[in-house]
């Protein structure tokens, strides 16, 4: 597990919290500390409206991730990394740095008009997994280093 879904997970399972200490204040506020900080923490109300709000959030991600994978815009750290490893295959056949750079940005570019993020992943796996190149890429960057 990496340590982005390591802080995610911890991140969602602690916002609920959070949350409940957020609205639990306020509410102790509004009662003019009338009753015991940790009942107003601790109320029904309270608990259910956090949950109701966690819930929320965790949709609003949730959806906007699908958004990410159905886009042909990937993430900068995807386009660097996708760039970065290019570049140094390039490198390994003794290829000129300025025509790999113009090859690797040319096919980048095309990959994305190509297929979706989501697709794009799938394919990345794939290729770490197999060591091999699909026919899609394949032709992507032959016709990248004709132009």
């Amino acid at each position: 597990m990496t340590p982005f879904k390591i802080g995610y997970l911890v991140g969602t399972l602690i916002s609920p919290l959070v949350l409940m200490l957020i609205i639990g204040t306020i509410y102790y506020f509004i009662k003019g500390r009338s009753i015991p900080y940790w009942k107003a923490v601790f109320s029904r109300w309270v608990i259910v409206s956090s949950l109701i709000l966690s819930l929320i959030s965790f949709v609003g991600r949730f959806s906007s991730d699908l958004q990410q994978d159905a886009s042909h815009v990937y993430p900068e750290k995807d386009v660097k990394a996708f760039t970065e490893g290019c570049l140094s295959g390039a490198k390994g056949k003794k290829v000129d740095i300025k025509v790999a750079e113009k090859l690797c940005s040319c096919s980048i570019t095309e990959i994305q008009k190509a297929y979706t993020y989501g697709e794009f992943k799938k394919i990345d796996l794939e290729m770490q997994n197999s060591k091999s190149i699909p026919s899609g890429f394949r032709n992507i960057v032959t016709s990248c280093a004709q132009k």
